[in-house]
């Protein structure tokens, strides 16, 4: 594949960055050598990367080539000292994101994202749905909750590192609140009497009503269970996010 090429040719540009890098002076010892480290594990990351290709994405590859050859003529005490510290370092930080993303859309790795993120759907659809029963402030709640969640849904489609950041902070309080509805329909469900004020608060039988709660329990669980997943899953897959 013409990628691994590329991707191989970015790792050894990158090299040759590492090597400029260490005879530049116009940055600080700290931050040079904080450059240094990720310039190498940018490099490390796309070598390792070159063989593991399974998708052949030239055009992206090439992108990156073009980020390490600019970020090789960058390196050095003029450039630096014209474009500023900061917007180097900027560029150092940049190289290094890509290297981390890149095996999601080079080596398969989009699978695992995939799975995070039908993962996050269900269990925000079985939080809307656990809160249909549930108290008037558990409803207005989710109503609140509403927009940063498609927000999060629409950025995470296309990798957005903001996405990432809505879906993490929107999932404490679903998670939560599917864990006081398992306990409080677990409780419905165990207790003859619970069932029979269920029953004649909702009008319906009490047949029924053990069905609602028994439904409403599933989802309880489900929002817990899919959205730790969810959780755990893109907080270990974050470095697709850009």
């Amino acid at each position: 594949m013409k990628s691994s090429k590329i991707l191989k040719e970015t790792a050894d540009v990158l090299k040759e960055v590492e090597e400029r890098l260490k005879n530049v002076t116009a940055l600080s010892p700290r931050k040079k050598q904080n450059a240094l480290d990720k310039i190498r594990e940018a490099r490390e990351n796309f070598l390792k990367l070159s063989e593991e290709v399974v998708v052949d994405n030239e055009e992206l590859a090439n992108f990156f080539l073009k980020r390490a050859t600019r970020l090789k003529t960058s390196t050095s005490n003029k450039v630096i000292e014209k474009l500023g510290e900061k917007e180097y370092l900027k560029d150092v930080d940049a190289m290094l994101k890509y290297s981390r993303a890149a095996p999601y859309d080079f080596a398969g790795e989009l699978k695992h994202l995939n799975k995070a993120h039908k993962a996050y759907v269900w269990g925000m659809v079985s939080y809307f749905a656990v809160t249909a029963f549930l108290p008037t402030a558990f409803k207005i709640t989710s109503l609140v909750l509403v927009i940063p969640i498609l927000f999060s849904l629409l950025s995470m489609k296309r990798r957005g590192y903001m996405g990432f950041m809505l879906a993490m902070s929107s999932i404490p309080i679903p998670m939560i609140t599917g864990a006081l509805a398992t306990r409080i329909y677990l409780e419905v469900l165990l207790s003859p009497s619970g069932i029979q004020e269920a029953a004649e608060g909702l009008g319906v039988s009490t047949t029924t009503a053990t069905i609602i709660a028994g439904v409403m329990l599933i989802f309880g669980v489900a929002s817990v269970v899919l959205l730790g997943y969810a959780a755990y899953m893109l907080y270990k897959h974050r470095h697709a996010f850009l």
